[in-house]
């Protein structure tokens, strides 16, 4: 698999604003425009490409953080739930009745989206969590105020964002 030079130079673009995001917003609890970003990539790029974004910004941000890197079971679980966001916003942009001309129904489904992906992302992270503690119940339970708040804003962000990601990628075409 070959990729031209303007795609990978994309891609970059992408994982440098995700994780400049990440530390530059203040920093809200489960309140992150990681996942947008990805989805976006996806989105622009293609879904091989935003599934390449995913892995490496989640990684970079996983390794690197100031808290010290995530243990192995939750960064397994990090990466393969962002690959996740940036194939699906790929798989999204190749439904031909996605592009149709109500933008609310766009909206609506871009943000229904972010729904699944985040359920998934924290799904996938809470499990590992419950993996290393060995406290399946105890750790889905104690996520679920979490996990709402993360739901709930990457699903607002996803629907209220997307008209700058169809625009952005009406521009690169």
């Amino acid at each position: 698999m070959s990729w031209p030079t303007l795609k990978i130079a994309r891609m970059g673009i992408f994982i440098a604003l995700a994780i400049v995001l990440k530390y530059v917003l203040p920093q809200v609890p489960n309140v992150e425009p990681i996942s947008f970003v990805v989805f976006s990539s996806g989105y622009i790029l293609g879904a091989v490409q935003g599934g390449v974004v995913g892995l490496l910004t989640i990684f970079v941000c996983s390794v690197f953080s100031p808290y010290g890197m995530a243990p192995l079971p939750i960064l397994i679980a990090q990466v393969i739930s962002m690959t996740f966001v940036g194939l699906a916003g790929g798989m999204i942009a190749k439904l031909a009745w996605f592009l149709g001309p109500n933008m609310t129904a766009n909206l609506l489904t871009v943000g229904a989206v972010g729904l699944v992906v985040t359920l998934v992302y924290d799904l996938l992270t809470n499990l590992a969590v419950a993996y290393m503690v060995g406290q399946l119940m105890p750790v889905l339970i104690g996520g679920v105020a979490f996990s709402l708040i993360h739901i709930i804003s990457n699903t607002i962000m996803f629907a209220a964002l997307s008209p700058v990601m169809f625009r952005v990628k009406a521009i690169l075409k």
